[in-house]
């Protein structure tokens, strides 16, 4: 946001994998053809109702394996974008059950001290960021 804060999701608690735990921002897979910063930020807008003003790409070769309680193994590859928004999310609850904006060493830090409240890309992710 323009104060510098992150937006932290909690992913609804109906998710195939890792329902309730608190993630980043929002998710995705580009569609056949779809270039990955179109795909980033499509489901920003499907699952955040928001628009980027602005939109980096900071982990271009970004990838992880885990495998949920239910027994479903994601092995991905997957670019993480930044971006700058000017609004508060107006959530799809399909996809999100709660949010907040936090400032990046508290979620840092939460994620240190709980790392099992978190998907396994957030807790990934947390090294190779600033």
């Amino acid at each position: 946001d323009p104060a510098g804060r992150f937006l932290v999701t909690r992913r609804a608690l109906s998710k195939r994998t890792w329902g309730g735990v608190w993630t980043n921002s929002c998710c995705g897979h580009p569609q056949p053809g779809e270039d990955v910063a179109g795909a980033a930020q499509r489901r920003l807008e499907q699952e955040l109702g928001l628009r980027a003003t602005s939109m980096t790409l900071a982990l271009p070769d970004f990838a992880y394996r885990a495998v949920s309680p239910e027994g479903v193994v994601e092995h991905e590859l997957c670019p993480v974008f930044t971006a700058e928004v000017v609004a508060d999310p107006v959530p799809n609850p399909a996809e999100i059950v709660e949010w907040r904006w936090v400032p990046w060493s508290d979620f840092r830090a939460a994620v240190a001290l709980t790392p099992w409240a978190f998907s396994p890309w957030s807790v990934r992710q947390i090294p190779l960021l600033p």
